[in-house]
């Protein structure tokens, strides 16, 4: 009994130290009540156009609902509360942007067809919601995350590398983003990535 209650106020403790964390993700659905999307520049339409859109890549654009649920694996709560303050400051430095610019992905959004998978879309489109275009946070936290994991869990990095590109990938493929925004999103992903590591002083195993 002694040994489930610890557990179980270590769990909690962990949920304490995300919950900032996953507060402020969803206030990425208030920026529209700040700001109006304005027009995208005319080369990242120009470049997307030329991108298929296909459908079925909507699978692993959920991979990042799973992905912001990973940290709660992390014992090590001075760990965490690293993850938990670089990614609230990739977030808010996201969302200074998409206040900044906000760019309409309008454009690509109407690329996307009727498909077997359209309730999937319907989920995470809204008509209220075409800006936050760039950069991706989609790709920024499952990135930041995911390398995070990599070097954690060496014996399963390769699973963590393929999410993050898949995830990259399926921002622009499914038609939710340009892929200047999954680029962006890349770069930082990897920028607050390298930030933690140094923080944190990672040491190889062995």
């Amino acid at each position: 009994m002694g040994q489930r209650h610890y557990q179980l106020m270590k769990f909690i403790n962990r949920l304490t130290v995300l919950s900032p964390f996953w507060l402020l993700s969803s206030c990425y659905l208030l920026i529209p009540l700040l700001r109006s999307p304005i027009q995208a520049p005319q080369f990242f339409i120009d470049i997307d156009s030329a991108i298929p859109f296909i459908w079925w890549m909507i699978i692993p654009y959920y991979f990042y609902y799973i992905i912001v649920f990973l940290p709660l694996m992390i014992s090590d709560l001075n760990m965490l509360k690293s993850l938990v303050n670089i990614a609230m400051i990739l977030l808010l430095g996201s969302y200074s942007i998409f206040i900044i610019w906000p760019i309409s992905c309008a454009p690509v959004l109407m690329s996307i067809q009727p498909n077997p998978l359209s309730a999937l879309y319907g989920f995470v489109t809204f008509s209220w919601l075409q800006q936050n275009a760039f950069p991706s946070v989609h790709v920024i936290i499952s990135t930041f995350i995911g390398l995070i994991f990599a070097k954690q869990i060496p014996e399963l990095k390769w699973l963590f590398w393929i999410g993050i590109v898949l995830v990259f990938l399926a921002t622009f493929l499914t038609k939710q983003h340009f892929i200047a925004d999954s680029i962006a999103g890349l770069i930082i992903g990897i920028f607050g990535y390298r930030i933690w590591f140094e923080k944190v002083k990672i040491k190889p195993e062995g």
